[in-house]
């Protein structure tokens, strides 16, 4: 299972936003009409069809898969501190390695004796538990992304 940047800020509330643009945009292969954008910026688009949600630009400027369109919505500059995306580094590593295989549980009591996957009994933490103390400066309890 793979935990992106986007899933971790929609998890804690907290999406960084620097600035807001609001208007008409015009995405052309990828790109944004906003010069003040620069390649491997984190943005937040809304209102358009194709590009909605939280991303970040290639090392071209550009949105990854996105497709051409004219839009009306808002766009945010998204500034999350490096400690946050390294965080975010090592809970997705935490989590593709829980997801290579089950852990093994086994108990015995006298004679009687069984093993079975931690992961099929919800033994096994998530990241959100497992990751909990250390996410918690950067939660927040209103919305992601505030209006401009």
């Amino acid at each position: 299972m793979t935990i992106t940047v986007p899933d971790i800020m929609r998890e804690i509330n907290h999406a960084f936003p620097k600035a807001c643009w609001q208007g008409a945009f015009t995405l052309t292969d990828g790109r944004l009409n906003l010069d003040e954008l620069l390649p491997g910026d984190w943005i937040a688009v809304s209102g358009s069809r194709h590009a909605d949600g939280i991303r970040q630009l290639d090392a071209e400027g550009r949105l990854p898969g996105a497709s051409d369109e004219t839009f009306f919505g808002a766009v945010w500059l998204l500034s999350p501190s490096a400690d946050f995306l390294r965080l975010c580094g090592e809970i997705s590593a935490w989590a593709e390695a829980k997801s290579a295989g089950p852990d093994i549980r086994r108990e015995s009591f006298g004679a009687y004796s069984v093993e079975y996957p931690t992961n099929a009994l919800g033994l096994t933490p998530d990241w959100r538990s497992a990751f909990a103390a250390q996410l918690r400066p950067y939660r927040r309890m209103w919305t992601e992304v505030p209006l401009c």
